[in-house]
């Protein structure tokens, strides 16, 4: 039997990845959001102006100590994103100075008018159903009027293994009924007991091998060839057999098991807590200093050259939970 050895990421090494959640905040109550989520206690950070900074501080390290230029910010929950009052003038004043595509991950439960005076600045825009809380009919109205926008949309359905047939049905509603042909994907839910990827049958996970339920039409595809990344990571294995890796793959195989490999999380890819923490997309600390805040007026006094030493990390994790992460570069030490 062949061992899985080495992952390698397809990112653009210019790139850095940052998951920035604003808020702990939620009107939502999902029962597979991940531990530590939606606390409703940090509230949400109100000295825009120092974050801002703060932000602009940590993309000029990263140029200047390992050469990136191009930077994402993913501004997504552990808390529902587009409650924060500070989201527009955020994404708006972060863009000015440095190269920021930015994706914003939401439940949808806005309006069309909250989109429409609130995302001019959004780069791509991923719709998270919930199938227990969302209201389908206002989600398809926020898909098709960002597809019409010009807006790189996609619906993330998040196939509950405890209400399959309701999450299936929501894909097919949206096939149906929307106007317009905007990316719908299947996503695994594995970071909750019984909301598992071992509570999945196996037709279940027969369904989940095709992530993708629709794409827009061709004609779309090809002028929009430059959006797709098919695979995110290639997989290396002990028999020099190497493989392209699909986002879903390493969950779906149960090969996302990788405590103890050496993991570059600090270089592709970084999170920001709602309570201003600077960790790994793990939540592993990766500076040396973890009082480190990036909502902190402090923090460009702290976060200094000697501070900045990021260096790759021994994975603490028995399993890798979160699709992204699955695919920065780790190896078996």
């Amino acid at each position: 039997m062949t061992e899985l050895i080495k992952i390698v990421t397809t990112q653009d090494p210019d790139l850095l990845d940052i998951r920035f959640w604003p808020t702990d905040i939620c009107n939502f109550n999902c029962a597979y959001c991940f531990p530590g989520s939606v606390t409703n206690k940090l509230r949400y950070p109100k000295n825009i102006d120092t974050v801002i900074k703060n932000f602009r501080l940590l993309f000029d390290s990263y140029i200047q100590k390992h050469n990136k230029t191009k930077f994402k910010i993913n501004i997504v929950g552990g808390g529902e994103p587009t409650l924060w009052p500070h989201f527009a003038q955020f994404c708006k004043e972060i863009k000015e100075q440095h190269e920021v595509h930015i994706q914003l991950t939401t439940n949808g439960s806005r309006t069309v008018r909250w989109f429409t005076d609130n995302t001019q600045d959004v780069d791509e825009v991923v719709l998270s159903y919930h199938h227990k809380d969302a209201d389908i009919d206002n989600f398809i109205a926020v898909g098709d009027y960002l597809f019409e926008r010009g807006t790189d949309v996609t619906a993330l359905v998040l196939m509950d293994a405890l209400n399959w047939s309701g999450c299936v049905e929501a894909v097919e509603v949206m096939k149906q009924q929307s106007k317009h042909k905007w990316i719908i994907q299947a996503k695994e839910v594995v970071d909750a007991p019984g909301h598992d990827i071992s509570s999945y049958s196996q037709d279940q996970l027969d369904y989940l091998q095709q992530s993708l339920k629709r794409i827009p039409d061709s004609e779309w595809v090809i002028s929009n060839i430059h959006r797709f990344r098919i695979h995110e990571s290639v997989a290396m294995y002990d028999n020099d057999s190497v493989i392209p890796a699909t986002p879903n793959k390493y969950i779906v195989d149960k090969a996302n098991y990788f405590k103890g490999w050496k993991c570059n999380v600090a270089i592709e890819n970084l999170v920001i807590t709602h309570d201003g923490s600077v960790t790994g997309s793990c939540q592993e600390q990766v500076f040396k200093d973890s009082n480190i805040n990036m909502f902190s007026e402090d923090f460009e006094e702290r976060f200094n050259k000697e501070n900045f030493s990021l260096d790759t990390i021994i994975c603490p994790r028995d399993c890798c939970a979160c699709q992204p992460d699955t695919h920065i570069t780790k190896w078996q030490s």
